[in-house]
């Protein structure tokens, strides 16, 4: 296929809103109504968070190369994708509705069991979704524009999740002046985010069914090695330099990106003291990254190539980001009334989202890149494989960045069940320090490691023409 119709690139970027959804509902949602609501200890919530991605680790990998192999006449994709859809609604809906008489290790374990339930429904959908979009779109720039609908719709899921949840399922009442603390509204926003996840998955399984007979074809049928050594074959990918690079950048990246994201509704209520229904308007600024990002993506992947590119989507996103805290620590931000201090706050997460999504655009065009250079080595066209560890590493942002956030409230001794005006100002300052300047120069880190990347859009040119000379003899 040359240029996608538009209705194939909506079809196959509408695939991720599942993906936002799961993000927003998780980090956002999900550790702090087992912490602050169901009063489960943050370094529990947290582990149940890791151990959920540690059978991400194996999963992601088999569901990848058995994709990559796979023979039916709906292509080796779309019967897993399509596997996924309704099991994920279903799961998340139980993920959300806890019996009330669980205790401790109770909720521990249903917690912990319908993480998992998640995670490997949208695994299912996830990493044939991701392989899906490197084979529809071959060319180096177009690749990144197709990457843009799917990371727009991505934060879509994110935004739409985050509003309407905030504004129609957490209103304040009489009984609960923050509600985020009523446990009865958590089973039916649980129940909107499965249906919603599951529509969006299906939609794009069927408006992206008459691209199959132009997709790459199975590779390998007939190896040998079981799925469950796939994951030795995610170590074997990491022997690729480039592929390397991006994927402990990503890796770093979203577990950064995870911890921030878990503490926001923590940050939000108790260090910028605001309502819920001021966090749904603190998550309407992701809006302005979604218009701009891909432009500002795909303009600074043309004039400074990828690699610096991303080097600025970091840097100039990570200031704005944690800005915020920084005037907090200047005794700026305490001296403002809540509506100057809410469209600062607006101004800046807005400014950030812009470059924090043309990072996630070009970070998956770049991985693209490397695919190409794998089957240039090696002959084997392998999306699945490799996509199935940027798969691990993305979710990380919700395992590890969940795991330290729960460890860190623990250190700090965060209260639960706390309303603002019950902690202390220790605690806050503590939250504020931890959610601000350290996760800054963090994520300052990942410029180093992304530095390293060495693919270029010439070498990018040559890989396709060899690919091109190698299919013709």
């Amino acid at each position: 296929m040359n240029k996608l119709p538009l209705h194939v690139r909506l079809s196959y970027g509408i695939g991720q809103l599942s993906d936002g959804i799961k993000q927003s509902a998780f980090t956002t949602f999900l550790f702090f109504y087992y912490n602050q609501v169901l009063g489960l200890p943050g370094s529990l919530a947290g582990l149940a968070a890791l151990l959920a991605l540690m059978v991400d680790a194996v999963t992601d990998p088999m569901v990848g190369q058995i994709s990559d192999r796979f023979h039916s006449r709906w292509g080796r994709r779309h019967p897993f994708m399509l596997a996924g859809a309704i099991p994920f609604g279903v799961a998340m809906v139980m993920l959300f509705s806890p019996p009330d008489a669980l205790g401790e290790m109770g909720l521990f374990c249903w917690m912990l069991g319908g993480a998992i339930a998640v995670r490997l429904m949208l695994t299912l959908f996830f990493v044939p979704h991701l392989s899906l979009g490197a084979e529809l779109a071959k060319d180096y720039h177009g690749r990144t524009s197709l990457i843009g609908y799917r990371v727009f719709f991505t934060y879509a899921g994110i935004l739409v999740t985050s509003v309407i949840g905030f504004a129609v399922f957490f209103p304040p009442t009489a009984e609960y002046s923050n509600g985020m603390l009523n446990r009865a509204s958590y089973p039916a926003f649980g129940l909107f985010c499965g249906v919603l996840g599951t529509l969006a998955m299906l939609l794009s399984v069927f408006g992206t069914r008459k691209s199959i007979p132009y997709l790459s074809k199975p590779v390998n049928a007939k190896s040998t090695r079981t799925p469950l050594l796939a994951l030795l074959d995610v170590f074997i990918t990491l022997k690729q330099h480039s592929f390397r690079i991006m994927f402990y950048s990503v890796l770093i990246f979203s577990t950064l990106a995870g911890v921030t994201q878990t503490l926001l509704v923590y940050v939000a209520t108790y260090v910028f003291e605001f309502q819920p229904e001021h966090l749904a308007g603190l998550a309407s600024s992701i809006l302005v990254g979604i218009v701009f990002a891909s432009w500002v993506a795909q303009s600074l992947s043309r004039r400074f190539d990828k690699k610096k590119a991303l080097a600025i989507c970091v840097i100039v996103g990570g200031v704005f980001a944690f800005s915020p805290q920084i005037l907090y620590f200047g005794g700026l931000l305490p001296l403002m009334d809540t509506t100057t201090k809410f469209l600062l706050i607006f101004t800046v997460n807005g400014i950030s989202q812009v470059f924090f999504i043309a990072y996630i655009i070009l970070l998956d065009s770049m991985l693209s890149d490397s695919i190409d250079e794998h089957e240039l080595e090696t002959g084997k066209r392998e999306e699945g494989l490799f996509f199935a560890a940027r798969s691990f590493a993305t979710k990380a942002s919700y395992g590890l960045g969940s795991f330290f956030a729960g460890i860190g409230l623990d250190v700090i001794q965060f209260p639960r069940s706390a309303t603002p005006e019950t902690v202390s100002q220790e605690a806050v300052l503590s939250l504020a320090i931890f959610s601000g300047p350290v996760m800054l120069v963090l994520f300052a880190a990942t410029v180093m490691i992304s530095n390293r990347y060495p693919m270029t859009a010439q070498r990018h040119r040559e890989i396709i023409a060899g690919i091109a000379s190698a299919k013709a003899d």
